[in-house]
Order: structure tokens, then sequence, then C-alpha cells
């Protein structure tokens, strides 16, 4: 058997998920050899947090009043999506877009948790920009169970031309005597 360390014989993973497995020696039985999946070790360990990296192009952006975007999809019936942090990139366009008509609303269902400015150092931006608004807000808020987090509008920019990407920390908690 080759060591763990060759990388010939045992590659390393490029993209790990949830789903992946790892092997671990069962003190309990005797050391046999056996598998965990990244999952039940993250929950071994009390780690309970997701990422969801989201690309919002351009054609998306321009109809975002009338179609949301979801950055982290329905978690389910008796679940709640828990935000921890929400930051974008904007990748500048050759167009600015012009988002006018108040800031652009994070939500989980139809309760606003933070915004997007629609400020020229965020989402009207002529250059690149990195921008963080403060999620949850300062409000105590009521969240719907199995609502997806949406970034919306108020109306649609008439321009514009870039890619927003947007990366949220979060964990999904199951409602009821395990909450």
């Amino acid at each position: 058997m080759a060591k763990i360390s060759n990388l010939t014989s045992y590659p390393l993973i490029t993209n790990l998920d949830k789903d992946d497995y790892v092997l671990i020696t069962d003190k309990e039985n005797a050391l046999q050899t056996k598998n965990a999946s990244i999952e039940q070790l993250q929950a071994f360990f009390g780690i309970n947090t997701n990422t969801a990296k989201v690309t919002i192009a351009s054609a998306s952006l321009l109809t975002l009043a009338d179609t949301a975007v979801d950055l982290v999809a329905a978690p389910g019936v008796s679940k709640v999506i828990d935000v921890i942090s929400i930051m974008f990139y904007l990748d500048a366009g050759t167009t600015v877009y012009d988002f006018g008509t108040g800031a652009l609303p994070i939500k989980i269902g139809s309760e606003q948790l933070g915004s997007v400015s629609n400020s020229s150092t965020t989402i009207n931006s002529a250059t690149d920009a990195v921008f963080k608004p403060e999620t949850p807000n300062s409000v105590t808020e009521v969240i719907a169970q199995n609502s997806a987090l949406t970034l919306e509008a108020v109306a649609n920019p008439t321009q514009g031309n870039g890619v927003l990407y947007a990366n949220v920390l979060y964990r999904v908690l199951s409602v009821g005597s395990s909450f």
C-alpha cells in the first residue's frame, strides 16, 4: 500500500464537497478501516456552514425587478436559512448599471434582511467593486420556513452589462426540538 502522501497513487481532489469520502480508523471496532463523508466530519466537529457562489449575468441584472435571483435555494420543509455573511463582487462592464430607484433588497421570503446600495461604488460602479452589505440588518426579522434567499430590485435598470458574483456563507437549521 502506498503512503497517503504519494500524489501519484492518491492524487489531490480538486473540488472537495460534502458528499466526498475520507478513510478513517475506527478505534472502537478493532481498528477497522472505514470511510466517512465530509458532511459527517463537519457534523462531528459542529461545522454546519455552507457556501453558495452565485454568478448573476447581465441579462438577469437587467430584469431583476421582474425576476428575483436565488442566492440560496429554499432549504425544504421545516427548515430555515441562517445567513451569516454575504459579499459581492461586481465585474463592471463597459456600460454602467443605472439602478436608480432604491437599493436592491436581499430577502428570505417577504422579509428583507439587507440590501445592496445603488451607489456609484457598488452596483452602479464604473470599475470593479467588492462590497459587503450589512446582513442581517439591525431589525429583528421573522424568517420564513422553506424560503429561498433572493436578490431583487425595486426597478430594472435601463442599461448596464457587468456581471455580479455573490458569495454567501449560511447555515440551514431544522425547525423543532433539534433547533
